[in-house]
């Protein structure tokens, strides 16, 4: 009996030292709205990375989707948030200024090998004006996953029409110019109108988007005035649409209201064609296209040790094999050159599927893919560019009004203006 009890003592001891040690860890969370199949990955990959940690466990909390961001940010400065969410860097944007992201900059400059691997593992327009494009000059986020905006069609009717899938916004003009007159319904919607403009920006020779020194917008110029002019006009003319009748524009396709629009490739679950074939193609684009990288960011709570770990975590799901998993999950690109030279990624992307077909969509404009300034500001200056086009459309506003109170509210919002 007293040798029991000893062995009974030791093992009491032991669980109590293991559950100990596993308290003194750093415990790092994930806040996310992912679904059910992405969540599961991002929780695997949680407890893969914890089983090989005794400084530092990472737990994965999801949250309502609806007010998302603004649950993060009246978290975050209440000092009781989370430690990395995934979002763009233009959110990250929104809170350097306070001081309130991680500097992911120290851990990855403090390892040479793997520094050397990243400073050229991201295309140049991501790597400038994303990951290194924040306004202290510092990292805070990391890209995960790449998507963007492709085109989807009514193959049906292009056939019957005889037309082809258009590579310029001229010809997309034309395209829809006879499809009013010959169907009687409008060409094209934009599910992602944001970024139609943003590229009309940035492919606009005499226009700039931001620039960082100043705080202010480039895009305050004749042709870009121009532009959204031409934008308006077809909107009138009934061959675009920049409204959906619901959420989104694969409702209006479906229903054979509207013969194309351009929509994020996550979308290609969602058409359900009433009567008619449906082909996916890529948006017209020459010389800029507005791929979508999203990934973690790291918040900073005047505590070094779950920054670091927060890091040590966003690492190890960046790395090739990881990468590989969660870009499958999500039916996106990889961002990173590591992950797109295995074979299994190779074979991923080389599959003859309706998913496979979307991102091809967005993978034929990567070698011109850009990124925007990730700067305090950012997210106005995208609703700000939006809101002057549909107060032209449809709010009584000139062109010339619209955008001169756009260019105000643009500045005013990087300036800090509140």
């Amino acid at each position: 009996m007293k040798k029991l009890f000893a062995i009974v003592l030791a093992l009491v001891f032991v669980l109590s030292a293991f559950a100990f040690a596993e308290g003194e860890k750093t415990t790092v969370t994930i806040w996310h709205t992912f679904t059910k199949d992405q969540e599961a990955y991002l929780v695997k990959a949680a407890e893969d990375f914890n089983s090989t940690q005794d400084k530092y466990f990472v737990e994965v909390l999801s949250q309502a989707y609806s007010g998302f961001t603004d649950t993060v940010k009246n978290a975050v400065r209440s000092g009781d948030g989370p430690d990395i969410i995934f979002n763009y860097a233009s959110e990250a944007a929104e809170y350097v200024d306070d001081g309130l992201v991680a500097d992911l900059s120290q851990y990855i400059y403090a390892d040479e090998e793997f520094s050397a691997q990243f400073d050229a593992s991201l295309p140049e327009g991501v790597m400038n004006g994303e990951v290194q494009g924040f306004s202290d000059g510092t990292i805070h986020y990391l890209p995960a996953y790449t998507t963007g905006p492709i085109l989807y069609y009514n193959k049906t009717l292009y056939d019957e029409l005889n037309l082809t899938v258009p590579t310029t916004w001229e010809e997309m003009e034309a395209n829809c110019k006879i499809i009013k007159e010959q169907k009687g319904i409008a060409g094209l919607g934009f599910d992602s109108l944001t970024d139609c403009i943003q590229a009309f920006i940035m492919e606009d020779p005499d226009s700039t988007y931001i620039n960082v020194e100043t705080k202010t917008v480039g895009f305050d110029t004749e042709s870009m005035k121009a532009k959204i002019q031409w934008l308006v006009d077809c909107a009138s003319k009934g061959y675009f649409l920049l409204q959906s009748s619901g959420n989104y524009f694969s409702e209006d396709f479906n229903g054979g209201t509207v013969a194309s629009y351009i929509g994020s490739c996550a979308g290609y679950p969602y058409i359900t064609p009433n009567g008619f074939e449906f082909e996916m193609a890529p948006m017209p684009a020459q010389t800029w296209f507005p791929s979508w990288n999203r990934g973690p960011i790291v918040f900073y709570y005047k505590n070094d040790a779950r920054a670091e770990g927060a890091y040590e975590f966003v690492k190890y799901f960046i790395s090739a094999e990881v990468n590989l998993g969660w870009v499958k999950a999500v039916n996106a690109l990889a961002p990173y050159s590591w992950t797109k030279e295995l074979p299994e990624y190779q074979e991923y992307v080389s599959q003859d599927t309706p998913a496979i077909h979307a991102l091809n969509a967005v993978g034929a404009h990567l070698d011109i893919a850009g990124s925007l300034p990730a700067v305090t500001g950012a997210s106005t200056v995208r609703n700000e560019i939006v809101a002057a086009v549909k107060n032209a459309a449809f709010n009584g506003m000139t062109v010339e009004e619209a955008w001169k109170a756009c260019v105000e509210n643009c500045n005013a919002a990087l300036q800090g203006a509140k």
